[in-house]
């Protein structure tokens, strides 16, 4: 039986946006921005390679709406109307490919090692972070704090839409800012921040309508939502059930559903990231936006270590979600939704799911990202385009899958055509 991609590449609309296909690349961290906040070339050279993948909606990495939210310096920064000019170029670079892209906004609350060390980092609630508990704890946030934050997201989200983007997109999982009001583990308040968990869903809901009253009723809004925060004690899919609708009606336009939280100390027998290694299927956390999808009237996005545009393709055929987050086979190989159009998709270096160069090299070593399957990964500028000018004879040191790539790129003046080649004979 031939496999098809009729649902995949089917359009949808979100709100007043519409796209051309379901696949969406989410927010992946990249360190590629200038020290300053802006966005660098290297941004640029980054997003225009990942746009060529033909995905129907980009969405950019993380950028912080507030100084006191910045998780790092070289993350993108949105607080100010002086990044405007940067992210036109980074909006500008996905249009000219023929791409929609939203920007996602963010605050890291907590979860902020440079500003726990300043005794700076706030939090819903006094309550140490997992990680970086051994620092102390957070300021708890006042009343005033939280009216300055939810006007900063306002801010941001207005600035995103003079800046061109197509959407913004609001991070509400990963055991970030909007995530710990939601999380009983980290929010302790007894105002009305806090409480049971339609309490604690207070802070996002006004946050949702801060950014609506700021861009207006047309412009579409996502929400990045962790269905289920993975730990002992923690909230479940059956308790964000409950608030979603409520987060549909205060204005967003599309949930985006992935999991877990940020340094679960004890996690349940899922993964406690949604940076799920090898060892799980594609689509293994699909159930949770079953479950979303069942209660709200707007698309729904599974996120779960995608690889297949067939394998995806089933999950939308049997109406599990209505679009698929594709992370980190973006960095892997950026055609492969181009690929399984065109009848190759063995051509496609599928991602190993290592977490080396996406995950550990930027968390734990605070450097740009790489790919161990695409050595172009971050690199973008690096590489010329077509055949070198001159020939040489080289040396690669290595035949693991970054040595076998390097190698396969000196052979041949374009990877592609010599991986096509080569699956023929």
């Amino acid at each position: 039986m031939e496999k098809r991609l009729d649902h995949l590449l089917s359009p949808i609309r979100i709100g007043s946006l519409e796209l051309a296909n379901r696949v969406v690349m989410p927010a992946m961290g990249t360190a590629l921005g200038n020290e300053d906040s802006t966005v660098s070339e290297a941004n640029l050279a980054y997003m225009k390679r990942r746009a060529q993948s033909g995905a129907g909606l980009i969405i950019t990495e993380i950028t912080e709406v507030h100084p006191l939210g910045a998780v790092a310096p070289h993350c993108l920064g949105v607080w100010d109307d002086r990044f405007i000019p940067g992210l036109r170029q980074l909006a500008d670079v996905v249009h000219d490919q023929g791409g929609k892209i939203a920007l996602q906004l963010h605050h890291t609350g907590r979860e902020n090692y440079l500003l726990q060390r300043k005794k700076q980092a706030i939090g819903p609630s006094a309550v140490p972070s997992f990680i970086f508990g051994f620092l102390g704890a957070p300021r708890e946030m006042t009343l005033d704090d939280i009216k300055e934050t939810l006007a900063a997201f306002g801010a941001a989200a207005r600035r995103a839409k003079t800046a061109g983007f197509d959407a913004v997109e609001l991070h509400g999982a990963h055991g970030y800012l909007l995530m710990q009001f939601l999380s009983a583990h980290s929010n302790k308040r007894t105002d009305q921040y806090g409480g049971d968990f339609r309490g604690r869903s207070r802070f996002t809901i006004e946050c949702i309508e801060e950014v609506r009253r700021q861009v207006g009723k047309d412009y579409p809004v996502s929400l990045r939502i962790s269905g289920d925060e993975c730990i002992k004690n923690g909230y479940t899919i059956e308790d964000m059930v409950t608030v979603v609708p409520d987060f549909v009606r205060a204005g967003v336009d599309v949930i985006n559903v992935s999991f877990g939280t940020h340094g679960n100390p004890e996690v349940n027998n899922d993964t406690p990231n949604p940076s799920a290694p090898v060892e799980f299927e594609s689509g293994f956390k699909a159930h949770l936006a079953r479950k979303i999808k069942a209660v709200v009237d707007v698309p729904v996005i599974s996120v779960g270590r995608y690889t297949d545009p067939f394998a995806m393709d089933e999950v939308i055929a049997r109406g599990d979600a209505d679009m698929i987050a594709v992370a980190r086979q973006h960095l892997a190989d950026p055609d492969f939704l181009k690929n399984a159009r065109e009848g190759h998709p063995e051509d496609t270096l599928e991602c190993l799911a290592c977490n080396q160069g996406c995950i550990e090299r930027l968390s734990l070593e605070q450097l740009p990202i790489r790919c161990a399957m695409n050595p172009q990964t971050g690199q973008e500028l690096l590489y010329p385009k077509g055949p070198a000018p001159i020939s040489r004879n080289v040396w690669v040191v290595g035949s693991g899958p970054g040595g076998l790539t390097a190698a396969f790129e000196a052979h041949a003046s374009d990877i592609k055509s010599f991986f096509s080649n080569a699956s023929r004979k």
